[in-house]
């Protein structure tokens, strides 16, 4: 489960950007997960709240997890398009493309505080 790793991974870098005074303000992390980056968000979530269980140090942190959508940037017209059934083909051109600009990633998008 390479999920709990990526909580570690998380978690790391949050430790790394904040002050343990801010880090104990902290009350929800938002990440944002691709669908093609094999990171399954529903087991993200299980691993989360299984490092971080009822009075330990992040118990209190919300965890939302958004995921993207797949879209591509044709080669040929440069148009951007969402991939639909996993079917990459430009919806202007209808030439395939492997130009992928969304989709594989894996961000802390916003982290919120109590002030």
């Amino acid at each position: 489960m390479h999920e709990t790793s990526i909580v570690n991974s998380i978690v790391k870098t949050l430790e790394m950007e904040f002050e343990a005074k801010k880090l104990n303000k902290m009350k929800a992390i938002f990440l944002k997960v691709g669908k093609l980056s094999n990171i399954e968000p529903r087991l993200l979530h299980n691993a989360y709240t299984a490092k971080y269980p009822c009075g330990t140090k992040f118990h209190h942190v919300q965890l939302h997890i958004e995921s993207t959508e797949i879209k591509i940037q044709c080669e040929f017209c440069n148009h951007i398009t969402k991939v639909q059934n996993y079917r990459f083909l430009c919806e202007k051109c209808e030439k395939p493309s492997k130009n992928l600009i969304q989709g594989e990633e894996m961000l802390i998008h916003k982290v919120e505080f109590d002030d």
